[in-house]
């Protein structure tokens, strides 16, 4: 049975948005995009493709002058502007459509009235034996005929009420040929298109019913009784103008044939995706899915002759015990193509020369964390190459809330699956086992069958959001910080213990004076005794409550500074944290030969930059004398070597400069003096030379404040000033830079709108915060807003720095060996320590072209405390 479904898209989607948007309630996911319209519009379109039907399509109206607008200027005129919450679901609207391959079409010419009209004319002629039009418009109502229905949306969007030919009488007392004659004498009120005065529903109903149209009605008006009569003589004009407008253009050309709106098959997992991004659970619940399934065939192979040359493409999962993989039991390798599932034991990936020559090859490799992979076989003498796809970079790029260092996790976020998670084979904790082997080996095999039917849904995804080129930056610095982890940085044990000797013997002397001050010994780390001290005993000013009672934090008792006893308790805790965190935490981790091996998270922070965890060398002390002797523990591997350290200066800045294109900011870093002075002479409108060192201070506080959005009163207790004296720094500050403030504003403008967030590498971070009616939550989310893209930028152009350097000390004996936020930090070979510097400079100083000059600082030393 050919049968063809047209929807009014528009008309469908307005129903889905107000059916509950009256009420305030909208729904919103967890980016800030709203999802009331697209949810009602996704279940009414899931509820028509249960009926039987061959042939499906959409039509939009374009939002523009159609020649109705042409020939009369008043046509819809009082219809209000979209609201913004229904805008944006728009764009989701018409993606759905296209996931499902369901034809779509608007005109800048015509209203999806006169497409559906065109298209319901076409089928007749073509043989269809029935034409279903569902819409909220009666204007469809014209159209039905022997074989077209039209199903009305009432009560919301999911109930409709169907006009035949059958029924059509019955409900409107007139025939489908006479509706636009009906609106002649009528009027519409939707469409602001006046009727002839005087006459109502009844009144048509019953000169339609006498004189079977317009023109007939108009034609014996001395046959029309009473002021109906003079009316019409007097309006027959506007009423034939309103008859006429109302009539639908059926003789549309289209590009395209009725082959094209064919019911047409659909990646599921793509369906998927997008119900997940939206967060329809119930949609999903309710939907057919695909599932990647644990209903397979593999085969375990433990032989070390066993032939791989029949793999040709592959998706590999490394398996290991442990979360520290450098450290972790190797358990084995999946491997799965198009026509094998194999698990590889541990005895024949060590072993199998047929499986090395295989991950040498020029197949390309898909895989989940290569970093991972890449490293776990470099440090067994394996080599892998031409690895193409990460699973956990891509699902990072497109959302960094889906990147978790389990696949099962990222993967609920884009597809539907049976896999498990890693906790539910292995345990958690200290309750953590290794399984029997066919347990251990199916759940690996599965994870690759995942991350083949992850990839495709990948790719389209890092294609839409213009990823793609950052992808493979990312892909190349995996491998860059998986050799950094092997290096590792050397540590001079005896300095550290030495360190850690000193520092206990400190922390013992400061705890002393502390039991001096407060006449009796207590427990310094306990919150409690220490509030009773200070605020009990002592009497010192509570300047914060908590739930528990006054609070001891840092920030407090910074504020209570002019008191000795707060400020020895401040330091006592460094030394505390100095030597628990630091100097015991990195003998813990600290190898046989005196190396650390820091592994770092580059799939993990929502702004782009790395982390590092046992030990987190990117928190390694440095604002304070106390914290950064630490840093002289870290010595050269080579006989008379050095450590050299290499530095963006002001790069954030630098980077707002770009993005902000103010004039004055960017002649200022064009100019060799510094910014931050230069910044202070127009803040305090004084000479250059004028400025001294207090006035830099303020100026720098602002500098780097605005690029995180500081308020005024923030700034205020940052340079324990007034905060009217910070406010009018402030305004200053914008007066100087006002396409700083230009930008700052429209960005975000542009994330409330988006819902998200880009870095000039297309970077995205999302924003539901700045869609809150928590004022404080919507306030993060807008300081959030005016960092990211700038935070986010800095964080792309020093890992593309670091991919560039890797490339070009490829091979020389010195080794980049950590990375610190802005800072590069080199193991420098005596020999090279001249060609070190000059490439390094130039790789990172010419990574990205911007309307500033990237600079970068370089020093070295014997040990990271004296670059």
């Amino acid at each position: 049975m050919k049968k063809l479904v047209l929807i009014d898209g528009n008309s469908l989607m307005f129903r889905s948005y107000y059916a509950t948007a009256y009420t305030g309630q909208l729904m919103q996911n967890k980016h800030g995009i709203f999802t009331n319209a697209i949810y009602g519009f996704c279940n009414m379109l899931t509820k028509i493709q249960e009926e039987e039907m061959s042939h499906i399509f959409v039509a939009f109206d374009a939002g523009s002058q159609t020649f109705r607008h042409k020939e009369y200027e008043e046509y819809k005129k009082t219809r209000k502007a979209l609201p913004d919450e229904l805008l944006m679901q728009i764009p989701y609207i018409k993606k759905y459509l296209d996931i499902l391959n369901i034809k779509r079409h608007e005109s800048l010419d015509y209203e999806a009235d006169d497409i559906i009209a065109s298209l319901t004319k076409l089928a007749l002629k073509d043989g269809f034996n029935q034409i279903d039009i569902i819409t909220g418009d009666k204007d469809m109502l014209q159209l039905v005929s022997e074989k077209v229905n039209v199903l009305i949306t009432i009560r919301g969007a999911t109930n409709l009420e169907e006009y035949n030919q059958d029924n059509f009488y019955d409900k409107m007392e007139i025939y489908p040929s006479q509706v636009t004659d009906y609106k002649g004498l009528v009027g519409d009120t939707s469409d602001n298109l006046p009727g002839i005065k005087g006459i109502g529903n009844k009144t048509a109903i019953k000169l339609l019913s006498q004189f079977k149209n317009l023109e007939n009605i108009i034609a014996n008006t001395s046959l029309i009784k009473g002021k109906v009569s003079n009316s019409i003589q007097k309006e027959y004009k506007i009423a034939i103008k309103t008859k006429k407008l109302s009539t639908l253009k059926d003789d549309i050309e289209f590009n395209f044939t009725l082959e094209a709106t064919k019911l047409k098959e659909y990646d599921h997992n793509e369906l998927i995706s997008f119900y997940k991004e939206l967060e329809f659970s119930s949609l999903l619940d309710k939907m057919d899915n695909k599932r990647v399934s644990t209903d397979f065939t593999f085969k375990i192979i433990d032989d070390e002759k066993f032939d791989f040359s029949v793999i040709k493409d592959g998706y590999i999962n490394i398996e290991i015990f442990g979360n520290n993989y450098l450290h972790g039991e190797i358990l084995g390798l999946s491997i799965v193509d198009r026509n094998h599932n194999y698990f590889i034991t541990k005895k024949a990936l060590l072993n199998n020369k047929s499986l090395h020559a295989y991950l040498k090859s020029d197949f390309k490799k898909y895989s989940f964390d290569i970093k991972k992979l890449y490293l776990v076989l470099k440090i067994n003498n394996i080599e892998i190459t031409n690895l193409v796809f990460d699973a956990l970079l891509a699902g990072y790029l497109i959302d960094p809330s889906y990147a978790s260092e389990d696949l099962k996790k990222l993967a609920n976020e884009l597809i539907n699956t049976d896999l498990n998670f890693d906790d539910a084979i292995y345990g958690a904790n200290k309750k953590a086992k290794i399984p029997d082997e066919k347990v251990y080996a199916k759940h690996a095999v599965n994870k690759a069958l995942v991350i083949r039917e992850l990839v495709p849904v990948m790719e389209k995804k890092l294609k839409e959001y213009e990823l793609e080129e950052l992808f493979m930056m990312e892909l190349d610095l995996s491998i860059v910080l998986a050799n950094m982890e092997i290096d590792g940085l050397k540590v001079n044990r005896k300095t550290l213990t030495d360190l850690g000797a000193k520092i206990e013997k400190d922390q013992d002397e400061v705890a002393e004076r502390i039991y001096e001050l407060a006449g009796e010994t207590f427990n310094i780390n306990s919150v409690k005794q220490l509030r009773t001290i200070l605020f009990d005993k002592l009497g010192l000013p509570p300047t914060k409550k908590t739930k528990t009672g006054y609070s001891t934090s840092s920030e407090v008792l910074e504020k209570l500074s002019d008191y000795e006893i707060a400020n020895l308790i401040l330091e006592y805790r460094e030394y505390n944290k100095l030597n628990s965190t630091y100097i015991k935490g990195m003998i813990e981790v600290m190898n046989d030969d005196d190396y650390i091996h820091p592994l770092y998270k580059q799939a993990l922070t929502m702004t782009g930059r790395l982390s590092s965890v046992e030990p987190n060398i990117q928190n390694m002390p440095i604002r304070t004398k106390l914290g950064q002797i630490i840093r002289k523990a870290f010595v050269s591997r080579f006989d008379n070597g050095v450590i050299l350290s290499s530095d963006y200066s002001q790069i954030e800045l630098r980077v707002l400069a770009h993005i902000s294109k103010d004039e004055n900011m960017i002649a200022m870093f064009n100019d060799k003096v510094d910014f931050h002075t230069q910044t202070a002479a127009r803040i305090y409108e004084i000479d250059i030379k004028d400025v001294d060192a207090e006035n830099r201070r303020t100026a720098k506080a602002i500098n780097f404040g605005i690029i995180y959005g500081m308020s005024a009163w923030g700034l205020s207790e940052a340079l324990k000033i007034s905060a009217e004296d910070a406010h009018n720094y402030i305004e200053r500050y914008f007066t100087t830079f006002n396409g700083v403030k230009d930008y700052l504003d429209k960005t975000i403008e542009d994330a409330t709108k988006n819902g998200y967030t880009k870095t000039l590498y297309n970077r995205r971070r999302y924003l539901p915060e700045l869609n809150s009616s928590n004022k404080a939550l919507k306030a993060f989310g807008e300081r959030t807003a005016m960092n990211s893209p700038i935070q986010g930028t800095a964080a792309d152009i020093i890992k593309i720095a670091m991919v560039n350097v890797a490339k070009n000390i490829k091979n020389m004996k010195s080794k980049l060996i950590a990375q610190v936020h802005d800072e590069l930090l080199f193991d420098v070979h005596p020999e090279e320590i001249d060609k070190i510097q000059e490439i390094v400079k130039r790789s990172m100083e010419s990574v990205a072209k911007l309307k500033v000059p990237l600079i970068v600082d370089i020093s070295y030393g014997d040990n990271w405390l004296e670059v």
